[in-house]
């Protein structure tokens, strides 16, 4: 034979290999289809731990290896029944969301890393979603919770008003009262000296408010500097709030 009709059978001979096994090289990778995407739990009471199943299924010719199924929040927990799934079996991932001190509408998710290459750096985001009915409870919430870029005279001072409320449905009980070096507050007839925590048993009643007098005046002689008040209340979803103060002394 001579070389160039060789040249020509090989060559042939190659393509012809080429286009048997390319279809299977195209075969052998992993695909993920998890069912649902999204799960919506519903209305639920506060305090709840509600459960949703997650089926994971791989379609494709090769193993799906799962690296990791995290949750976005501590709230949340997520466990697999296999982190390795053969073609053409299924895993189930088991999502717990734990609803104690939340309230009306969440959205939580859960990232999946995979071997997977039809999805973006083999992630998906999965959704858990809920209506929460709160329990009867206090609350604590502030007209103001930072000021930023206050600008005060050195050895000067100047003065806000901040409003504290109880959006709740119980009673809310204010135990305690700290101060930073550099500020001083009075409510309630109860003043809070500079750099000191006072206790206090002051109550609101729901949807009533006090007035905070705060008098603010940083130590530092000349620069930036950072105050805040620490209040403290009987409230399970926000025992503790804190209302600070950024800025210059010039």
């Amino acid at each position: 034979m001579k070389k160039p009709a060789l040249i020509c059978a090989v060559t042939a001979l190659f393509l012809s290999l080429s286009l048997y096994i390319a279809p299977f090289a195209r075969a052998a990778q992993p695909k993920m289809v998890i069912t649902p995407m999204n799960f919506d739990f519903g209305t639920i009471d506060e305090g709840v731990k509600a459960k949703a199943t997650f089926t994971i299924k791989n379609e494709g010719g090769a193993p799906l290896v799962i690296y990791d199924a995290r949750p976005t929040c501590g709230c949340t927990i997520a466990n697999l029944s296999s982190k390795t799934i053969a073609p053409g079996k299924t895993a189930t991932l088991v999502a717990v969301y734990n609803s104690t001190n939340a309230s009306g509408e969440i959205r939580k998710f859960i990232t999946v890393s995979t071997n997977n290459v039809k999805t973006a750096n083999g992630v998906i985001i999965l959704t858990l979603s809920a209506n929460v009915k709160a329990k009867p409870a206090p609350d604590i919430a502030l007209s103001i919770y930072m000021l930023a870029n206050v600008q005060i005279p050195s050895g000067g001072s100047t003065k806000r008003t901040v409003t504290v409320s109880n959006p709740g449905q119980l009673d809310l009980t204010i135990n305690q009262i700290t101060a930073s070096q550099g500020i001083q507050a009075t409510i309630g007839g109860v003043k809070i000296a500079e750099g000191k925590t006072v206790n206090t048993s002051l109550t609101l009643k729901p949807g009533q408010s006090e007035k905070i007098d705060v008098t603010i005046r940083p130590k530092v002689i000349k620069g930036n500097y950072q105050e805040v008040l620490i209040i403290r209340s009987n409230s399970s979803r926000n025992p503790i709030r804190d209302f600070i103060v950024q800025g210059i002394v010039q």
